[in-house]
């Protein structure tokens, strides 16, 4: 708390675009939220982005590592970032260009990494900022002006996109299929399908391949996830484990293309397919702790997501409101959460103390009733 203390007292001032970077990436890799320090770093940055004199040039060069990691780590946390990605698209612009003043993947490159440029899209999705002049060039630096496997490899010296990388992208478009389509833009006609680290060229698809598919998810059921499915089941709540939603029931349903292939990549840990309520059982993983926590002034702990937003939609009774305050969902969850409600499902969050705290059935089969409140079941 020392060091933080001297961060916020103009200790950022003086430290390097790299120290600043490193110190965010820190706390987001152990998944701690200091919401002031984070909210001083993101002030900072944007202040040395408009240097006033010579002086502040060195400290405004931020590199493509340090602001990939930069951004990610304000995403992964959840942690407001407003106006970070206005005052940082300018910039990525002018070190991507060409002495022209244009871009393509061959200048972008000098600057961006293929990874660092999904790191800043996929944080760009999470924080709900879709710069219009940014997107469009994290897609270049992805797939080029062509969309040739090859040529963007050879460009990039890279063997390909992860398997977790293509899963953020299937993420990526379509949160801005739904939420800025007006951006117009998309994943080539043949992805995944030799973007894959190991994948070769692109090649025509069989009529089995098209239906067999793949899938970009490690599907594992937890103790606790089948313990919560016999509690339901107990209530009378029907339900599955493990719904996957493919790229086709997107397109048939929502007309929105992620790829050619049926391809895996988005779950549910307990899921009714008639009235589309979903349950995530929310381990540890799901959660960020919150060093510096709000109090009102009756001294009732802050228990409201980072954001302070209320999610609207079907899916607005979430139970964001966790009983430890000091625990909030991160990025990714909190992303996770905002497709499946535009795809109309209502999601219930089950925190794991919650259910730990439990003592015996009864108590469980009452927490599950609750938990359903307010959904279409509850009325049924």
């Amino acid at each position: 708390s020392l060091a933080l203390s001297f961060y916020l007292k103009g200790g950022l001032s003086t430290y390097k675009p790299q120290d600043i970077s490193n110190t965010c990436w820190a706390f987001a890799s152990l998944g701690i939220l200091h919401r002031s320090f984070f909210g001083a770093v993101s002030t900072e940055v944007q202040e040395r982005l408009q240097p006033k004199s010579k002086d502040s040039v060195e400290l405004s060069k931020f590199k493509a590592q340090e602001i990939a990691n930069l951004v990610w780590s304000f995403a992964t946390l959840n942690s407001s970032a407003d106006g970070l990605m206005e005052h940082l698209t300018p910039y990525i612009l002018t070190m991507c260009r060409d002495a022209k003043g244009n871009y393509d993947e061959h200048s972008i490159a000098k600057f961006f990494k293929r990874q660092e440029a999904l790191s800043v899209a996929w944080s760009c999705v999470v924080l709900e900022q879709y710069p219009p002049q940014l997107m469009p060039l994290l897609y270049t630096a992805l797939f080029g002006s062509n969309n040739d496997t090859d040529s963007i490899k050879s460009i990039h010296g890279d063997n390909g996109l992860p398997k977790q990388g293509v899963m953020a992208l299937f993420y990526v478009q379509m949160a801005m299929d739904m939420e800025v389509p007006q951006l117009g833009m998309s994943l080539p006609l043949n992805f995944p399908d030799g973007w894959v680290v190991g994948d070769h060229a692109p090649k025509a698809l069989s009529t089995e391949e098209k239906e067999g598919g793949r899938s970009m998810l490690e599907l594992t059921t937890s103790r606790l996830q089948q313990d919560v499915s016999r509690t339901l089941e107990r209530v009378g709540f029907s339900h599955v484990l493990e719904h996957v939603i493919t790229t086709d029931e997107l397109e048939s349903s929502h007309n929105i293309r992620l790829s050619p292939e049926k391809v895996e990549f988005l779950s549910i840990d307990i899921a009714n397919l008639n009235d589309l309520v979903g349950i995530e059982v929310d381990g540890p993983g799901h959660f960020v702790n919150v060093l510096d926590c709000a109090t009102d002034n009756d001294g009732e702990k802050e228990r409201y997501f980072p954001s302070g937003k209320k999610l609207s939609g079907k899916g607005a009774k979430m139970e964001w409101q966790l009983s430890n305050s000091r625990r909030l969902v991160n990025g990714p969850t909190a992303l996770k959460h905002r497709l499946l409600c535009q795809l109309g499902w209502q999601i219930v969050h089950l925190p794991f103390w919650e259910w730990r705290n439990l003592s015996d059935q009864e108590n469980e089969e009452s927490y599950c009733r609750e938990l359903l409140e307010g959904t279409t079941i509850e009325g049924q």
